[in-house]
């Protein structure tokens, strides 16, 4: 579950809280996909944790938000007072996969981690797993404030889009999102898809 805030966080691109219009509140999350780990450019599986290098300037161009959410291991890097530390916001758990070139893995293993999305690498998690992880923070985010910002690896922005669908994890095969995009969501009733991996400004 998404820690509460406690007060209004300190970081410039952080405005301050939305105040609903006549009682009608409309809430985004835009989803920042980060760069790719540079091992993963090689074919090896990234370690656990693994943050990528943000290009120059990449912090201070994010969209303002009310709230920024960040894996544990980018907000030990950017500081707590630049974002909240979400767990669920973590890229998948690949297991004992974790530092290994590809070429290196059980060729069936990894034909069924590609086309079965109920495959989990030993010790790790399938897709359908880190769908569930993202659909439950997801489903927990309160109804405020407005404008909420994700930052995230690109697998688990994807699937955030496929939990704002309703969809399960087959349909992640089903969708591109590059790196270093931007993916929103809204919420009314229910949460929506509005944009989908669309190039940073």
């Amino acid at each position: 579950m998404v820690p509460k805030s406690t007060g209004k966080v300190n970081h410039p691109l952080l405005a301050p809280p939305f105040q609903a219009t006549q009682g009608i509140m409309h809430q985004t999350l835009t989803c920042i996909a980060l760069p790719a780990p540079d091992g993963l450019r090689r074919g090896v599986m990234p370690p656990r944790d693994a943050i990528p290098i943000l290009p120059a300037g990449f912090m201070g161009a994010l969209p303002p938000a009310d709230r920024l959410f960040v894996p544990p291991a980018l907000s030990r890097i950017i500081g707590t007072d630049a974002g909240e530390a979400v767990p669920a916001l973590n890229a998948a758990d690949m297991g004992a996969w974790h530092g290994l070139s590809l070429k290196a893995l059980p060729p069936a293993d990894l034909a069924r981690w590609v086309g079965d999305a109920s495959f989990a690498p030993p010790g790790g998690e399938s897709r359908d797993s880190l769908l569930r992880r993202v659909a439950t923070w997801l489903a927990a985010l309160p109804a405020t404030p407005a404008r909420l910002l994700a930052l995230a690896d690109a697998t688990t922005v994807r699937a955030l889009a496929i939990a704002a669908l309703g969809g399960d994890g087959a349909m992640m095969a089903r969708l591109d999102i590059a790196p270093l995009t931007r993916t929103v969501l809204t919420r009314h009733a229910t949460w929506r898809l509005a944009t989908s991996g669309a190039p940073l400004p």
